[in-house]
């Protein structure tokens, strides 16, 4: 009795057709989380094909090589986290009677703090200690850092004339970044509400 055997070969499984801009995303997200779980030198061309459950052409049809992909992962997560800023920061106070300053940081922490916790990974990678960031990104931190304390500053002068703008500008973002960095590192624990019941408490105690 002869019997046969038919070997059946796996086909090999390629990622679905997406849009560019699509795709784009998904690897630049997959990047991020490597960033955020074991470090920037973790981000290789071949570890973000995995992450991402594409193959490593794909990979280089969207980024020439790893410099780019970081380049652009460090792009797109400034400009969103700045624009996040400063978009509930205002630029200038309008006609109607400014709120007190405790009350003006409660108001912000109030739609801040929900942000990073939506995007955890974007804001863990901005404030938090990350193994093998290269002098550029602490460039461009810096450098959004220092717009957003601008604009506090400027603020500041305007709800607390009679104070130094610049040292109130410091202090309430440094105390926003260590609100978000809690949030953060526990955010079962250190929930927004918990935040801007005390600052709202102690601007009117």
């Amino acid at each position: 009795m002869t019997s046969t055997v038919t070997t059946v070969r796996k086909r090999r499984a390629y990622a679905p057709r997406v849009s560019a801009e699509q795709r784009r995303t998904q690897l630049l997200d997959a990047a991020l989380r490597l960033v955020v779980t074991r470090g920037h030198r973790a981000v290789t061309m071949e570890a973000v094909a995995e992450r991402a459950g594409v193959t490593k052409p794909v990979v280089y049809g969207m980024y020439a090589n790893r410099a780019e992909l970081l380049a652009a992962l460090l792009a797109r997560e400034q400009e969103q986290a700045l624009a996040q800023v400063l978009d509930i920061l205002p630029a200038d106070l309008d006609h109607r009677p400014p709120p007190e300053l405790g009350e003006a940081l409660a108001r912000f922490l109030d739609r801040f703090l929900p942000l990073v916790r939506a995007a955890p990974d974007r804001w863990h990678c901005i404030l938090m200690q990350v193994p093998g960031v290269p002098a550029e990104f602490h460039a461009a931190r810096d450098a959004a850092r220092a717009v957003v304390l601008a604009r506090a500053q400027h603020l500041a002068a305007g709800l607390l004339p009679e104070l130094d703008p610049e040292i109130v500008g410091h202090t309430l973002v440094t105390l926003a970044e260590m609100a978000a960095r809690l949030v953060l590192t526990d955010p079962e624990r250190y929930y927004p509400d918990r935040f801007t019941s005390v600052v709202r408490a102690l601007a009117t105690s």
